[in-house]
């Protein structure tokens, strides 16, 4: 008598979330371990760079996978609130993420000069603080942009 193994959607939903969890401890102790080998021990790139390429990779696929799938969806027209309330965490997400690269490049300005002419390190920051908050936020609507159009594609064929 053999036994086959049963496949029960609950099961593989468990295992799917036990998967993402081991893939965010993996992706969140690269992170941190990328951050103290940059900004604390200040080593030199060919001590660290491997990491952040095995970090990138990771976001790159999943990122590519998910959208041309069409995963990253907006919420439907019908429910305009969503959409609404979508883009305002979009935007405070961009907004974060800028705040963060700002006070890195400043303390990095900070750490690096012997005479820091502090005016012009705030100008540099936050003229590149706006640049990387209109680039993370069109690369964010063009993935779910993207996404969404994959997801109509999916559904026609």
């Amino acid at each position: 008598m053999s036994r086959t193994r049963i496949k029960d959607e609950r099961i593989i939903s468990e295992i799917q979330k036990f998967s993402t969890h081991g893939f965010m401890i993996v992706f969140v102790g690269f992170m941190v371990s990328l951050l103290v080998k940059v900004f604390i021990l200040q080593w030199d790139i060919k001590y660290w760079f491997d990491t952040f390429v095995i970090v990138m990779a990771g976001c790159l696929y999943i990122t590519v996978r998910s959208v041309k799938n069409g995963i990253y969806l907006l919420p439907s027209k019908e429910g305009e609130g969503d959409v609404r309330r979508y883009k305002k965490i979009n935007l405070i997400g961009g907004a974060v993420s800028t705040l963060i690269w700002a006070a890195l490049m400043f303390l990095s300005d900070f750490r690096e000069a012997g005479e820091l002419d502090i005016a012009k390190s705030i100008m540099s920051t936050l003229v590149g603080s706006v640049i990387f908050f209109v680039g993370i936020t069109w690369i964010q609507w063009f993935i779910i942009k993207r996404s969404n159009k994959n997801a109509d594609k999916s559904l026609d064929g």
